[in-house]
């Protein structure tokens, strides 16, 4: 998983924890740093879903994805309803990876398409964590239009948010998509 993330952009920094007690420390320390959380749901000294749910409930703004070994349909239901922004197999491929990341980042929800009929109607209305604006940008979004407004670059904008410029660029993406335009020039110009 972790040369899949490298994939996104060579500069991502990923931080690895092996038990919930060494996860909870991780997020104690970096979570004003923290783009994305992908939890195994089998850990040596607890299940996923606990550790979800304790980050949910300290840290609720923190995006989290759950990883699993097994397409399960009643676990991608736990974890959904516990607060998980998508539910990926450990079988998935690389780029369904990247692109189910670059979607979480944006606010979205993973699930796997086999199991998208599982789920009935609607996914958990409360497994959206993220608060989004009237344009549909997330505060991240916003605050990295702010610094491309400011004229900054993505190199700048990662440097002063203390994120990956791979999660700036996938912010940029979604930013000029929300607002219709092509080019960070553009979207200066109309004014952010």
């Amino acid at each position: 998983m972790a040369t899949a993330l490298r994939m996104l952009d060579e500069s991502v920094a990923i931080l690895e924890a092996d038990s919930i007690a060494s996860g909870l420390s991780v997020i104690e320390t970096t979570s004003s740093t923290l783009d994305l959380v992908l939890l195994d749901h089998e850990l040596p000294d607890g299940n996923g879903i606990s550790l979800l749910q304790r980050i949910r409930m300290n840290h609720p703004l923190i995006p989290v994805a759950m990883l699993s070994g097994v397409e399960c349909p009643k676990l991608m239901k736990q974890a959904l309803e516990a607060g998980a922004l998508g539910y990926l197999p450990k079988a998935t491929s690389t780029p369904i990876v990247l692109s189910a990341i670059h979607l979480m980042l944006s606010g979205g929800i993973y699930v796997p398409p086999k199991l998208l009929p599982s789920l009935g109607a609607s996914l958990p209305s409360h497994a959206v964590q993220a608060k989004v604006s009237d344009e549909g940008l997330t505060e991240r979004q916003l605050e990295v239009m702010n610094l491309i407004g400011q004229g900054l670059s993505n190199k700048e904008i990662a440097w002063r948010l203390n994120i990956s410029e791979g999660t700036v660029k996938a912010h940029v993406t979604v930013i000029l998509k929300a607002k219709g335009v092509h080019s960070r020039k553009l979207l200066i110009v109309s004014g952010g």
